[in-house]
């Protein structure tokens, strides 16, 4: 139960930006970190229990109403548990994408139903690119947190400006774009391979058909050939 995962982390980093309750960390990771580390809901409330045993966040009951809610709060070790772990070596990059794992198993069916699956992969990734170029739309805007940035505001010692309701971090806007243009990138591939996999797909008469041995003898060349690899193949 106390040892740290990613997930421990990625929640640990949320705090470090301002105190939040378990109900506001989980709609937070919703909106934003789903881009970057999936978890579940149970998993995210597992989470912020392992916080507080670590000693790297304290917890309060607030009122709300006729109840009380927890409000989570970073403690000076959990920064510093959080700035040594973005010194250290970060895993190795992780896919978990559902219908790439249908892909490694699609001879176990017919093209139809990989065709469906590269298709709803293909709309999904479109989604998730349009509302994160939503996100880089808002930070545009005028009034927005790179408007805040331009006019000298630089953050933590600033007081904070609101925007759409809700209080601007300015500070983080240089790291969050650059996770936005990874992710979109990522999303744009994503969709784009999808929708020409299903295309090609769509033709085959069957996903074992040893008539497609010379196109995918083919696609592992240019596999090598995009990485420069091919040459040193043989």
């Amino acid at each position: 139960m106390t040892s740290a995962s990613p997930a421990t982390y990625g929640l640990l980093g949320l705090l470090a930006v301002r105190p939040w309750t378990g109900y506001e960390l989980t709609q937070q990771v919703r909106r934003s970190l789903r881009f970057v580390w999936s978890v579940s809901d149970g998993h995210l409330y597992r989470e912020q229990k392992r916080l507080v045993a670590l000693g790297w966040a304290c917890v309060q009951d607030e009122p709300a109403g006729r109840r009380t809610r927890k409000r989570y709060t970073i403690t000076p070790a959990g920064r510093v548990a959080l700035a040594g772990w973005l010194e250290t070596e970060p895993e190795e990059p992780h896919f978990q994408i559902e219908g790439v794992l249908r892909i490694f198993f699609g001879d176990h069916g017919d093209p139809g139903a990989l065709v469906a699956a590269l298709q709803h992969t293909a709309e999904a990734a479109v989604s998730m690119l349009e509302e994160m170029d939503g996100f880089a739309a808002e930070y545009l805007q005028e009034g927005g947190p790179l408007s805040m940035l331009e006019s000298g505001m630089s953050g933590p010692g600033e007081e904070r400006r609101e925007f759409h309701g809700r209080p601007m971090y300015v500070e983080r806007l240089h790291s969050v774009a650059l996770a936005i243009d990874v992710t979109t990138r990522l999303l744009a591939t994503l969709e784009a391979f999808s929708m020409e996999a299903a295309a090609e797909v769509s033709g085959w008469a069957s996903t074992t058909d040893p008539t497609l041995t010379p196109a995918t003898r083919r696609r592992l060349e240019a596999i090598l050939a995009r990485s420069g690899r091919g040459s040193r193949s043989n």
